[in-house]
């Protein structure tokens, strides 16, 4: 499911300025799937074969939302915001606002802000190493039960690439 939903973020980015392009690959079970990439007024939207996921990616900071216990971080530069639906029509779906900001301060700095920002909020804080930096996770216990996530990567080019994905269950209906 990982390759699944991180394809699409790929290519939201990765397109070339046509105004729809569908691309077929092999997902991580052997299947064949496709993607269909769609550019309108300076947004992107992918949209996979079997309608589970969709998302709209920009690199307009106007679309950039920041809940309470997450806010941006102070002097930081946002690079993209992408929203993502992902599950079944008629079931469960997890929506998810993710953003890239990209600071001079070190990934330490980041994270030790948003782990006080969370933990002021009153919010249960687990805190790992993802492989390519630190990473808070805010909420439940498992990827479907968080409220949030916080990685802060050391940029190639200097400085500090921040992904803030917030997300939340949408009931069915």
């Amino acid at each position: 499911m990982r390759t699944t939903l991180l394809f699409p973020l790929f290519l939201l980015f990765a397109s070339c300025g046509q105004s729809s392009q569908t691309t077929n690959y092999e997902d991580s079970e052997g299947n064949e799937r496709s993607v269909t990439v769609t550019e309108s007024d300076g947004e992107r939207t992918v949209t996979s074969d079997d309608g589970l996921i969709t998302a709209t990616g920009s690199q307009d900071a106007e679309k950039a939302r920041f809940p309470d216990y997450a806010p941006q971080y102070p002097g930081a530069r946002i690079q993209s915001v992408v929203d993502m639906n992902s599950g079944p029509q008629g079931q469960t779906s997890l929506q998810q606002h993710v953003i890239t900001m990209h600071t001079s301060d070190t990934p330490d700095a980041v994270i030790a802000f948003y782990r006080y920002k969370f933990s002021e909020s009153g919010k249960k804080v687990q805190e790992m190493d993802s492989g390519t930096g630190p990473m808070l996770m805010i909420g439940g216990s498992s990827p479907l039960d968080i409220e949030g996530m916080i990685t802060a990567m050391a940029a190639a080019s200097g400085g500090t690439s921040i992904n803030l994905s917030v997300q939340a269950k949408v009931p069915a209906q």
